[in-house]
């Protein structure tokens, strides 16, 4: 088993933190995320099939146990990730893209990302958290009514999984319609190839 993980002392995107988060500049490119052990507690570990690799970007685009397709940014502390090929069986930890804002989409298909960053307001814990913002407004490849997650095409042209905060954003939404979608980046924070 060729381990490819994360060093440690991972992180989190901001909403755990109840702080406020001011945007900062469009990036061309995602900047490494700032996790919180909070938002570790709630990611997601599965057994995929990785059915590409964007190297220049960082990311894994993954095939889920239920057949569904997703991409994403995998965290600069993850090392060899340059030794992950398509067709490989991996363990991935993520932590899934939460929409932010979602709503009937009009006009021309874009995406926008947004570094953010902040930190704890006066009299709250200290604290700091930076996260990748993207807004796409995109049609919706697939989506699940029960988990509450829509696939998108993110900035870099990959598909992406978002999952909302409520799921009864989706009533009457389907297949095709077009969505402006603000959300957090999906991060993976632990690749491990299995043998």
């Amino acid at each position: 088993m060729n381990a490819i993980h994360s060093a440690g002392g991972l992180a989190l995107i901001a909403a755990v933190l109840n702080i406020g988060v001011p945007a900062m500049a469009q990036q061309p490119t995602s900047a490494p995320q700032v996790l919180d052990s909070a938002v570790l507690d709630k990611a997601l570990v599965i057994t995929a099939t990785v059915t590409a690799i964007d190297l220049k970007n960082r990311i894994a685009t993954l095939k889920g146990p239920e057949g569904n397709e997703f991409a994403v940014m995998v965290d600069p502390s993850v090392k060899n990730l340059d030794n992950v090929r398509a067709g490989d069986m991996v363990e991935a930890t993520y932590i899934q893209a939460v929409a932010l804002d979602f709503q009937k989409g009009d006009g021309i298909r874009m995406a926008m990302i947004t570094d953010t960053s902040g930190t704890a307001k006066a009299g709250k814990m200290p604290g700091a958290a930076a996260m990748t913002r993207v807004t796409v407004v995109s049609n919706i490849w697939a989506l699940n009514q029960a988990k509450g997650t829509v696939l998108v095409r993110g900035p870099y042209g990959h598909l992406t999984e978002v999952k909302l905060k409520d799921p009864a954003l989706l009533t009457g939404v389907k297949v095709g319609d077009q969505m402006k979608v603000t959300f957090t980046q999906a991060v993976a924070t632990s690749v491990v190839k299995k043998s």
